[in-house]
């Protein structure tokens, strides 16, 4: 069993590997990708949010590297984002905002 020191440990650790902050929050979002000559689109929604990306379950064939525009659909805004993780069983991916902006996802962090 791990003990409350042990997570406390973990959890420090992670913090010093992100390059900025995490948020739980839940944010609705399109995602958009060129594939050949058309475009694409899915549904998306955030696990979790930061000044330089997200995880999110997405709705769509999405590859590593592959480069997305995210739309915020409840404040009209857009953001250009790269693929930089993604499970190999589900839709969970982590999107990387090529411009860290955190007033994007429109909640505080």
């Amino acid at each position: 069993m791990i003990t409350n020191t042990e997570i406390a440990t973990l959890q420090d650790r992670w913090a010093h590997l992100r390059s900025h902050r995490r948020v739980v929050s839940r944010v609705k979002l399109l995602v958009e990708w060129e594939e050949g000559s058309s475009r694409q689109r899915a549904n998306g929604i955030t696990v979790d949010v930061s000044e330089s990306g997200c995880m999110a379950v997405v709705s769509g064939p999405l590859r590593l590297n592959q480069c997305v525009r995210l739309i915020h659909p409840q404040n009209g805004k857009s953001a250009e984002a790269k693929v930089v993780w993604r499970d190999h069983e589900a839709w969970d991916v982590g999107l990387e905002l090529v411009q860290p902006d955190a007033s994007f996802w429109g909640v505080k962090i």
